[in-house]
């Protein structure tokens, strides 16, 4: 019989900063001003956040990062970007054209391609994959386009090739105007969660990469902080309501860190090893941009 299951993750993020004429939720902090050639945007790309312990590294090989821009003069709601289904203008290898379709163009940021270890960024660490300039407009979608050198490692010795489960390269997130963080000079951040945890399958002792994403804002979002002891326990974290699960593994030191959460009330599972217990904390308020510290977990065996 075929087992079918996903790998435990925390998850990853990826921090979009694009400049573009939209309504937007507001954020206080500055990442500094940036110069601007006439009719364009500035638009930079981020990487953070990643998890586990029976996985020492999950890489992925990052080809292309592009945003999908309406540049017409009619404003549209995000409703109007419903119909804009995925797949229906796919980049092609070479291809320099701005392609698009009715819903908006894609522009293509500058990148160092690579490869590129999710687990190597956990807990609010970030990376820089895509910085460029893209037309002035609403930006509705962004694009990454992975390569076929993805792979999973399990120790120092077994690495396994990790193929798109669906063979599409494509990976996708819908941006909406509420999921966007305004910054100084007209400039504004997306955020976007590459739930690990959700993207890998395995299934007759093969892995397979099926990625998803989520944006968020952080004024429309809250996070959750805290400290787990021992090391020993080797904790995972799931932090969950009846709409919402997210997962954390803590660091050495036992800090971790969940964001992009909806505001609500969570439960936050410690899940231990054995000989250990596990602990759960149940109605944990999140509120949109507010950052809830959890009493520190100590964890019995």
């Amino acid at each position: 019989m075929k087992i079918k299951r996903n790998i435990f993750f925390g998850f990853v993020s990826m921090c979009l900063i694009a400049a573009c004429v939209i309504t937007a939720c507001n954020k206080e902090s500055s990442h500094g001003s940036t110069t601007t050639p006439p009719g364009m945007q500035k638009v930079t790309v981020s990487l953070n956040d990643g998890p586990l312990d029976s996985i020492t590294s999950v890489v992925v090989d990052i080809r292309f990062v592009e945003v999908k821009v309406d540049t017409g003069k009619v404003h549209h709601d995000d409703d109007y970007y419903n119909d804009d289904h995925e797949g229906e203008d796919h980049r092609h290898e070479g291809d320099e054209e701005h392609h698009g379709d009715q819903f908006g163009k894609w522009d293509t940021l500058s990148i160092t391609p690579g490869l590129y270890d999710l687990l190597k960024l956990r807990n609010g660490i970030d990376t820089l994959i895509a910085s460029g300039f893209s037309h002035i407009g609403k930006i509705t979608k962004i694009r990454i386009t992975l390569g076929p050198n993805d792979s999973l490692t399990t120790d120092s010795v077994h690495v396994f090739p990790l193929p798109i489960c669906d063979g599409s390269p494509y990976v996708y997130a819908n941006i909406r105007s509420n999921s966007i963080d305004s910054l100084p000079g007209g400039q504004f951040a997306i955020h976007i969660d590459f739930n690990v945890a959700k993207s890998i399958d395995y299934d007759d002792g093969q892995y397979c990469l099926r990625p998803e994403i989520k944006v968020y804002c952080r004024k429309n979002s809250g996070t959750i902080e805290g400290i787990v002891h021992p090391e020993d326990s080797r904790p995972h974290v799931m932090i969950f309501n009846s709409s919402d699960t997210a997962y954390a593994m803590p660091e050495d030191e036992g800090n971790f860190e969940v964001r992009g959460l909806s505001a609500g009330s969570y439960t936050v599972s410690f899940l231990a090893q054995s000989p250990f217990k596990d602990t759960t904390l149940l109605n944990i308020q999140v509120q949109n941009g507010v950052e809830t510290r959890l009493p520190t977990i100590t964890l019995h065996q």
